[in-house]
């Protein structure tokens, strides 16, 4: 999947741990904005904070489905 057909979705990435180990850790994110050039992407985390990573960084596990504000859960 493209990360421009990504653009204002929440998904849930791999992501690996700081440090030397091999291993990932599950996060969700929401693709904001994508680059004019593609290979920078602005993502907004579960905490509300935005910021820039390179594309190559977000590997997309499973596309979630969209909130609706108006209906209750």
């Amino acid at each position: 999947m493209h990360i421009s057909e990504l653009l204002h979705k929440r998904i849930l990435v791999a992501e690996k741990e700081h440090g030397y180990g091999t291993s990932k850790i599950v996060k969700e994110i929401k693709i904001l904005e994508v680059s004019p050039s593609g290979n920078w992407v602005k993502v907004m985390n579960d905490h509300g904070n935005k910021y820039w990573v390179h594309y190559s960084a977000i590997t997309p596990i499973e596309v979630l489905a969209a909130i609706n504000k108006d209906k209750p859960a």
